[in-house]
């Protein structure tokens, strides 16, 4: 891909009048901080400017390159719905004293849980991202529904970012990328810094069918591992019936998957701390593991409402009805997959883990410069 004239695309669209619905904006800045700083001012010029984001994700990058990536807007729903569930299990429990203690314990680790762990990079992609991008900066992703990529890359520019890309997708999964007027110190084309390729790749992948996506991602199996590259991260799977009606599945961070873990969790709690009770209360060896078993099928059964709702609300990027102008990306009996790759997967590896019949498209963050950009 050849650089383009500041503020021009780096590939001009092939037909001028297509109306862009679709923005990835990608913003790099000077600062472990920085970037979080200006999230809301840039917040506030998308949406001033009729934009609607979609989804937002934070990077830091320490002064000993260790990289932490969080999501906003999942780090406040994780905070608030453990506060919700956790609080009426106290309320239950001791009554108001116990809504107010377990309602704060769980808003502070619920909130912790979030900021730290809930994302699908692995420690080694966090770490390859820390090592490959320069100490002490931040970076900022913005998934952006709008039509002009040129205002959302002078939003992004105004506040003076070190790197600022913003790629546009389109319908038929072509995609075009356009960058700023902020200099590189760095290439800007296909090969990154010192010979390094991408460091980080987003994948989407569209099927016919509305359930295809999901049994072609279970019919390849770990075919990609085998053969000595991991294979995507699946972080969502949008499915669209024939009738137009769309559904979002997160296979690790949605209602099932949450449900589950917090089953097992919750349950195991209430079998050791009943135990505990029974035989403090001099129930005996056999009450004791009576009062367990008792109170862990109850935790387990409250873990799997507070599971499933933290999934619903705090581990979801997306959901249908925030989709609901994007439709033309999913038509009806189609399924489409949004994973991400560590650094950049070759076409076999991507054949074998989404087979043959489908429509695809690799968005690679690159680093350029003291940043990174994004090219297709």
């Amino acid at each position: 891909m050849s650089e383009g004239a500041a503020g021009a695309p780096a590939r001009a669209p092939k037909d001028e009048g297509t109306v862009t619905e679709l923005c990835i904006l990608l913003a790099c800045f000077a600062g472990r901080s920085h970037a979080a700083k200006i999230r809301r001012k840039l917040d506030k010029r998308i949406a001033h400017s009729g934009d609607a984001i979609l989804d937002e994700v934070v990077v830091k990058i320490s002064s000993k390159r260790r990289a932490l990536v969080y999501d906003p807007r999942r780090t406040l729903r994780g905070a608030l719905t453990p506060a919700l569930t956790w609080g009426i299990f106290g309320l239950l429990a001791e009554g108001l004293r116990g809504l107010v203690v377990w309602a704060v314990l769980g808003a502070v680790c619920g909130g912790l849980y979030a900021y730290y762990f809930e994302h699908l990079l692995a420690k080694d992609e966090l770490r390859r991202i820390g090592g490959r991008l320069p100490g002490d900066s931040s970076a900022l992703v913005a998934f952006v529904r709008g039509p002009d990529p040129q205002r959302l890359l002078s939003s992004a520019a105004a506040l003076e970012p070190v790197t600022v890309s913003v790629a546009t997708v389109a319908p038929d999964l072509s995609a075009h990328v356009y960058r700023g007027t902020a200099p590189l110190k760095g290439p800007t084309t296909g090969e990154a810094p010192n010979g390094h390729g991408s460091e980080l790749s987003m994948l989407l992948v569209r099927f016919a069918g509305e359930h295809t996506a999901r049994q072609t991602l279970v019919s390849s199996g770990s075919s990609a591992t085998h053969q000595g590259q991991a294979e995507p991260q699946v972080e969502l799977v949008i499915e669209t019936n024939p009738h137009g009606r769309r559904r979002v599945v997160n296979p690790t961070t949605g209602s099932a998957a949450f449900a589950k873990v917090d089953a097992i969790s919750w349950g195991l709690f209430g079998l050791v701390w009943g135990v505990i009770v029974g035989f403090t209360g001099h129930g005996g060896i056999l009450g004791s593991i009576e009062s367990g078993l008792l109170t862990g099928i109850l935790w387990a059964l409250f873990g799997v409402v507070a599971g499933a709702l933290y999934g619903l609300w705090a581990g979801r990027g997306l959901s249908a009805r925030r989709l609901k102008r994007l439709g033309a990306f999913v038509p009806p009996a189609t399924s489409l997959v949004v994973a991400w790759a560590d650094g950049s997967p070759d076409p076999e590896t991507v054949e074998r883990w989404a087979g043959s019949r489908s429509q695809r498209l690799t968005l690679r963050f690159t680093p350029a410069g003291d940043g990174a950009v994004l090219e297709v």
